[in-house]
C-alpha cells in the first residue's frame, strides 16, 4: 500500500499499525471469488476513512448499478434495506395468490428479476447473473482507485493519504492499515449498505475484521 500511505517517505512506518506496506498486488482472484484490498481505518472512531483497491473491487462496485431492485431486495432482504422496497417486495406474496397476479411467471419476475441481456459478468463475488451471462469489464484498463467510505471512487493519485487525513484532523497513531478479504458474504453486505447508508465500507467493518488476511510470519 505504498501509495496509499507511503508515497515515498519512511517517517509514517514507525506510526502506522500493521505497516508492513509493501506495493504488491491489492487484489488478487480465486476463481474470482476472492478479493483483496487494504483499508485506511481511524481507530478511535472505527471508522474507514478510505480503501485503496484495483479493477476487480471496483468492477464489484459498479455492478451495483445494474442490479434490479427486485434482486437487491431478495439478496439483502431484512430490517434495514429500505422499507418501502420491503413493503412493495412483501405485497406480491399477498398478490400472488392466483387470484390477482397474471401468472406465476410475473410472480417470478418482480421477486427474482434478470439482469437485461447486454449487461456482463463483471464479478464473481454476486449471485445475479445467469449461467450464459458473457464475460466483461466495464473499465477500460488497469489501474489502482482510492475508495471512499461512501464510495466515491476516485483515480490513486501520487499523494499522501495519511497527510491529508492528519491534515483534516485525524491523528496519525490513531490510523491502522488493515488487509482484508472480501467475499459474497461482504459484497452483498456492501450492496446493502449503499442503498442505506452514506458509510457503506464502515457498516462492512466487522464483517471484514473477521476475514483480515492474516501474514504468514517472517
Amino acid at each position: 500500500m505504498t501509495n496509499l500511505v507511503l508515497m515515498g517517505s519512511k517517517q509514517w512506518s514507525s506510526c502506522v499499525t500493521n505497516s508492513t506496506l509493501i506495493d504488491s498486488a491489492l487484489i488478487t482472484s480465486n476463481c474470482g471469488k476472492i478479493q483483496t484490498m487494504k483499508l485506511l481505518l481511524h481507530k478511535s472512531m472505527k471508522k474507514v476513512l478510505c480503501a485503496q483497491v484495483e479493477n476487480l473491487f471496483v468492477e464489484l462496485l459498479f455492478s451495483f448499478l445494474i442490479i434490479p431492485l427486485g434482486t437487491f431486495v431478495r439478496l439483502t432482504k431484512d430490517n434495514s434495506s429500505p422499507v418501502g422496497i420491503i413493503n412493495l417486495y412483501d405485497s406480491i406474496s399477498c398478490l400472488g395468490d392466483g387470484n390477482h397476479l397474471k401468472s406465476e411467471a410475473v410472480k417470478t419476475m418482480l421477486l427474482c428479476p434478470k439482469l437485461a441481456t447486454e449487461y456482463l459478468r463483471v464479478t464473481e463475488l454476486l449471485p445475479i447473473y445467469e449461467g450464459n451471462t458473457a464475460p466483461g469489464h466495464f473499465l477500460k484498463e488497469q489501474a489502482r482507485f482510492i475508495v471512499s467510505d461512501d464510495l466515491e471512487v476516485t483515480i490513486s493519485q501520487s499523494l499522501d493519504i495519511i497527510s491529508k487525513f492528519n491534515t483534516l484532523g485525524v491523528p496519525v497513531g490513531d490510523m491502522e492499515v488493515l488487509e482484508v478479504t472480501v467475499g459474497e458474504k461482504e459484497a452483498i453486505s456492501l450492496l446493502k449498505a449503499s442503498l442505506t447508508s452514506t458509510s457503506a465500507l464502515t457498516d462492512s467493518l466487522d464483517l471484514f475484521r473477521r476475514k483480515q488476511k492474516v501474514k504468514p510470519s517472517t
